[in-house]
C-alpha cells in the first residue's frame, strides 16, 4: 500500500535541511523549515515553502524539543517529517509520537531504533541473534557505577574505548591508555554522554591501535527487502569524528567487503529494518579482522559519497520507501546497485588545525568556490553573512568530488579546496584538508583511524615561503585600501577609519600603513607582531592603465620592556615595484567588503580575494594551497606594541563557551596539568588545565557562558 506526502517538515537545520529541501522541490512535495532565533536568517529557512520558529538558540529548547516539532506539523499541516540526522533523527520517543499523530516519520520504525540504535542493546541482541557477526570485547553490562566500569577496563587491557551507548558523532567517547586517567575520563565521558543525549551509559571495548574505519550503508523497505549500497571508507578523523570519506575503500579486498556487506544486511534483515540506515564496522589494519561497531539508524552526513558512485538519490529514496514503494525500482535485473568511478568527500569545519582543531566562531563575509571545469557537489547551509555560532556543530560545508579513478579524484578536489574562498573566520580546516590529501599514507591508500596525527606530524613550512605569502599579501592589502579611498567607498564602518593619513593620494610622497600580524605564519621575526607597508604612486604611470608603486615592506619588532627608546626596530623584507592591474569590488554586505586585486609583483601577475570588516583584512590566494591570512589595520602614528599575549598562569577561553564545571576552587592548591574547568562549544567537551603550578583563582562559575579569550582563571 502506498500513501502520497505531499508536505513535509525538515526537523533539521543547516546543510542537511538544504539537502532534504532540495529533493523534495524535485519530487513536487512542498516543505516546511523549523528555526531557531540564531537560525532566523539561515538559507534553509528562506529555501521552504514555510517556516515556523520553534525558540531557544539553545538545541535543547528548540530542535531538541519534540513537542514542538509536533506542534509546527499540525500547524502546517505537514504529513511527514524528515529528521536529518543528529538532533532527533534516532529519537524512537519521538518517531512514536509522530504515529501517535498520524505523522509519517521518514525513518525506521521505532522498534528498530531502540533494538540497534543503542550500541548496548545492539551488542546484546547481535550476540544472541546474529552470533556470525563479530563483535569487539568489552564490556555492555547495566552496572554503570564508576567502580565497575574501572573494573571491567583493567580487565579488558589498556587501551580501551569509553563509548557513549547512546547518540553518536564522537561524543562520550574516550581513549584511555592507563589507569590513573580511568576515573576521570569515565567521569567526563559520562557528563558528555548525559547533556549530549540524554543517556549517560557507556560500554567499554578494546580499542585498536590500527583500525579502519569502514561503513556499509543500507536500506530497507515495507516489504521486507533489506539492500548493502556499499561501503565508505572514513578512517580520517579527529576526535572520533570524520572529516574524509571515500568510496570505494582501498583497504578492502573482493572477499572482506562481501563478508562485511553480507554481516550488515543480516543485521538489517534481522531488525526488519526500514529506510537508510548505516552499519559501522572496525576493521583491524595488521589481521584484517573486522568487528560490528554500531548502526546509525538515520541518513549520514556522508551520503552524498554514495549518491555519487550509486547515481541514486538517498533521500528521494527515503522518501519513496515512506510512501511504501518497494526497493526492486531502484535493482537491476541481478537485484543489485552498481557502482561507478570513484568519490571523495572532505568536510570543511570552521575549526583551528593548529589549536587542537577547537571550533571557531565569527560571520563569513566571503564563501565561494571556484568555476573551474571540475564538477563538484557542495552542500552548504550558510551563505556570505551567515554568522557561525557556539550553539551547533562548525560544519561548514561538504564537497563531493567523483572521478573514473582514486588519484583522479583526490587531485581534483586539492585543485578545488586550493580555489575555494572562505573568509571572515579566525579559522577553518580547508588548508588541512589538502596536506592530508597530499599525505602519501592517504595516496597510498595505508591509513587508518590515527593518520591525522601523522598528518600533523609530517606538515613541514618553508619560512621563506610563508614570508614570501605573506608581503604578497600585504601588497595586496595595501592596493585594497588605496583602491578604495580612490573610489570614495570607504565608510565608517570599515577598515582605515582610524587611519588619519597614511591612505591620501599624494603623489611623490611616501604612504604608509601598518598591519598587525593576527595569526602570525613561520617566515617573520618571533616576536615580530607587525607589518609596515610603505608606498609611493609613481609618477610616470599615473593615469596609465596599470598604476605603477614603489613599495617597502618591513617587519615591526616591539622594543625591550625597559628601553627608552620606544620605536620598535624596523627590518626590510622586500623593496621594489607592483603595478595594480585592477581591482574589482563585490557589493559585500552593511559592514563587510570585498575585493579582487590582480597585481604585478617581480615581473608576474597575481590574484588576490580580499575581505575586509571591523578593522580586519582576510585574504586568499589559491597560491596558497588553502591557507589565508589575516591582518588588522593599525594606526601608522601610534607606537607599536606587544602582542599581549596571555601570560603563564593566566588561562583564557580558546573560543566561545559555557562552563559545565568548575574543577578547582578558587584558593587550592594546582600542579601542571591539573584540570581548572572543563568547558563546552559547538558539541565539543574542552579541559582548561593548570599552565604552571601555584594558588588557583576562578573568575566563572559553573553555567556561565564565556567569549573567546576571556580570562576564566589566574594561578599565582
Amino acid at each position: 500500500m502506498t500513501v502520497s506526502i505531499p508536505k513535509i517538515l525538515v526537523a533539521n537545520r543547516g546543510e542537511i535541511a538544504c539537502r532534504v529541501m532540495k529533493s523534495c522541490k524535485q519530487l513536487g512535495i512542498r516543505t516546511v523549515a523549523v528555526y531557531s532565533h540564531a537560525d532566523a536568517h539561515a538559507p534553509h529557512v528562506s529555501m521552504a515553502d514555510e517556516a515556523v520558529c520553534i525558540g531557544d538558540s539553545v538545541p535543547s529548547l528548540s530542535y531538541l524539543d519534540a513537542d514542538k516539532i509536533i506542534h509546527a506539523c499540525i500547524t502546517t499541516g505537514a504529513a511527514a517529517v524528515h529528521p536529518g540526522y543528529g538532533f532527533l533523527s534516532e529519537n524512537a520517543e519521538f518517531a512514536n509520537k509522530c504515529a501517535k499523530n498520524n505523522i509519517v516519520f521518514i525513518g525506521p520504525r521505532p522498534e528498530s531504533i531502540l533494538a540497534i540504535g543503542d550500541k548496548i542493546s545492539a551488542k546484546l541482541l547481535l550476540s544472541t541473534r546474529a552470533p556470525q557477526v563479530p563483535l569487539l570485547p568489552g564490556y555492555n553490562g547495566t552496572d554503570q557505577s564508576i567502580e565497575t566500569l574501572v573494573k571491567e577496563s583493567l580487565k579488558i587491557g589498556f587501551p580501551v574505548l569509553l563509548k557513549a551507548s547512546a547518540g553518536g558523532g564522537g561524543k562520550g567517547m574516550r581513549v584511555v591508555r592507563n589507569a590513573e586517567q580511568l576515573k576521570e575520563e569515565i567521569s567526563g565521558a559520562q557528563g558528555e554522554a548525559s547533556r549530549s543525549f540524554g543517556d549517560a551509559r557507556l560500554l567499554v571495548e578494546k580499542y585498536i591501535e590500527t583500525a579502519r574505519h569502514i561503513e556499509i550503508q543500507i536500506f530497507g523497505d515495507n516489504h521486507g527487502n533489506v539492500v548493502a549500497l556499499f561501503e565508505r571508507e572514513c578512517s580520517v578523523q579527529r576526535r572520533h569524528q570524520k572529516i574524509i570519506e571515500e568510496c570505494p575503500s582501498p583497504f578492502l579486498t573482493k572477499d572482506l567487503r562481501e563478508k562485511m556487506t553480507s554481516s550488515a544486511v543480516a543485521i538489517g534483515s534481522l531488525i526488519s529494518y526500514v529506510g537508510a540506515g548505516t552499519v559501522e564496522f572496525i576493521v583491524d589494519g595488521a589481521t584484517g579482522k573486522y568487528y560490528f561497531l554500531e548502526v546509525n539508524t538515520r541518513l549520514q552526513v556522508e551520503h552524498p559519497v554514495t549518491e555519487a558512485v550509486t547515481g541514486l538519490d538517498l533521500v528521494a529514496f527515503q522518501i519513496w520507501v515512506a510512501q511504501g514503494g518497494t526497493l526492486k525500482a531502484f535493482l537491476d535485473k541481478s537485484g543489485a546497485v552498481k557502482m561507478n568511478g570513484h568519490a571523495i568527500e572532505v568536510r570543511i569545519y570552521a575549526e583551528d588545525p593548529d589549536n587542537e582543531f577547537f571550533p571557531a566562531t565569527g560571520k563569513i563575509s566571503k564563501w565561494s568556490l571556484p568555476k573551474s571545469g571540475i564538477a563538484i557537489r557542495s552542500d552548504s547551509g550558510i551563505v556570505e553573512g551567515s554568522e557561525i555560532t557556539n550553539y551547533y556543530d562548525p560544519m561548514i560545508s561538504k564537497l563531493t568530488i567523483h572521478a573514473p579513478t582514486r588519484i583522479e579524484a583526490i587531485d581534483r578536489m586539492i585543485s578545488i579546496l586550493t580555489d575555494t574562498c572562505l573568509l571572515g573566520l579566525p579559522a577553518h580546516n580547508i588548508e588541512f584538508l589538502v596536506q592530508a590529501l597530499r599525505f602519501k599514507d592517504f595516496r597510498t591508500g595505508v591509513y587508518d583511524t590515527n593518520v591525522v596525527a601523522r598528518i600533523q606530524k609530517s606538515i613541514s613550512v618553508d619560512p621563506m615561503v610563508s614570508l614570501k605569502n605573506l608581503v604578497t599579501g600585504c601588497l595586496g592589502a595595501a592596493l585594497f585600501g588605496w583602491s578604495l579611498k580612490k573610489k570614495q567607498a570607504l565608510a565608517s564602518n570599515l577598515p582605515y577609519r582610524r587611519v588619519q593619513s597614511g591612505f591620501r593620494n599624494v603623489p611623490y610622497k611616501m604612504q604608509s600603513v601598518q598591519f598587525d600580524v593576527i595569526k602570525k605564519p613561520a617566515g617573520i621575526e618571533e616576536d615580530a607582531n607587525a607589518l609596515l607597508v610603505e608606498y609611493t604612486v609613481l609618477p610616470n604611470y599615473e593615469g596609465a592603465a596599470d598604476t605603477q608603486f614603489r613599495f617597502r615592506v618591513s617587519t615591526l619588532v616591539p622594543a625591550p620592556p625597559k628601553s627608552k627608546v620606544q620605536t620598535p626596530k624596523a627590518t626590510v623584507v622586500w623593496d621594489g615595484e607592483a603595478a595594480l592591474v585592477k581591482s574589482q569590488f563585490d557589493e559585500g554586505g552593511a559592514d563587510w567588503v570585498n575585493a579582487s586585486i590582480r597585481f604585478i609583483s617581480d615581473g608576474v601577475q597575481k590574484s588576490l580575494t580580499v575581505s575586509a570588516f571591523d578593522e580586519k583584512m582576510f585574504m586568499h590566494s589559491p597560491e596558497w594551497g588553502g591557507k589565508f591570512y589575516v591582518l588588522g589595520v593599525a594606526d601608522p602614528y601610534k607606537s607599536a606594541q606587544s602582542g599581549g599575549g596571555s601570560k603563564d598562569g593566566v588561562l583564557i577561553t580558546p573560543m566561545p563557551c559555557r562552563v559545565i564545571s568548575v574543577n578547582s576552587t578558587t584558593g587550592t592548591s594546582v600542579k601542571v596539568g591539573d584540570t581548572i574547568l572543563t568547558i563546552e562549544s559547538m558539541k565539543m567537551e574542552t579541559k582548561i588545565r593548570a599552565t604552571v603550578a601555584g594558588i588557583v583563582t576562578v573568575t566563572v562559575k559553573e553555567g556561565d557562558m564565556v567569549k573567546a579569550g576571556e580570562v576564566v582563571a589566574k594561578i599565582e
